[in-house]
């Protein structure tokens, strides 16, 4: 029994600790205090470099102004002047969840229980890019 429950400790740890994290590939410079926010590359006016590129996958629950300020803040850290929010998409997942158990009855007879279920979530992807203004790029 106490093997039994150990699994299930372990399996919930490792489940739980998976998700809404944020993606980042690209340069990182000084961190900002600022970023100003666009939707449309056109609209950005000052002239800049891409920095890099970023995805935030998060279940479609979370409230949209907490999403947009985790987004932000990881912006901001990795010294971007600005964001350009290029998809926002709602997302559908499936993970597999599946339980095990097993004894012996009185008798020495063995028995079993087995399961196995697939719960499907809505999710919301965010993709953007991130921006530094070529007058704070030292050089």
């Amino acid at each position: 029994m106490k093997i039994s429950k150990a699994l299930l400790l372990f399996t919930i740890l490792v489940l739980s600790s998976c998700g809404n994290q944020i993606i980042y590939f690209g340069r990182e410079y000084p961190e900002t205090t600022r970023v100003d926010i666009y939707f449309r590359e056109n609209d950005v006016k000052e002239p800049n470099e891409i920095m890099g590129k970023l995805t935030y996958e998060v279940s479609a629950k979370k409230n949209s102004d907490v999403v947009q300020k985790r987004i932000i803040d990881q912006a901001k850290k990795k010294g971007s002047d600005a964001i350009i929010f290029d998809d926002v998409s709602l997302t559908t997942t499936g993970s597999a969840t599946g339980s095990a158990a097993a004894g012996t009855g009185k008798k020495g007879f063995f028995f079993g229980i087995f399961g196995s279920k697939t719960k499907y979530e809505r999710g919301q992807q965010i993709k953007a890019t991130l921006l530094k203004y070529s007058k704070n790029i030292g050089g």
